[in-house]
């Protein structure tokens, strides 16, 4: 992993963005989600509805509206990117 620094997940090459749709409401079918490929989703749910909660990858954003992506995908402050490296062998 590099220590490049990234304001918005977007600019990020380890971001995805996927279909998120709300199951209860057919005007947010077209919403959408962020999740970071690098870290694993703590709080996955195999018996959820949501698109989110059943990823494999951590969620920056659930639920966002196509036309609000950049301004709600802001880094979050547990970005693996930011993170101190760890050194090998201690």
């Amino acid at each position: 992993m590099t220590n490049v620094m990234y304001d918005n997940c977007l600019d990020c090459p380890y971001h995805q963005v996927i279909s998120d749709p709300d199951p209860d409401d057919w005007f947010c079918d077209d919403d959408q989600a962020v999740v970071c490929t690098q870290a694993a989703n703590p709080k996955r749910q195999l018996s959820s509805r949501y698109a989110a909660d059943l990823s494999p990858y951590r969620v920056v954003m659930p639920a966002i509206r196509p036309y609000n992506l950049r301004k709600e995908a802001v880094t979050p402050s547990w970005c693996p990117l930011q993170q101190p490296k760890q050194l090998e062998g201690g």
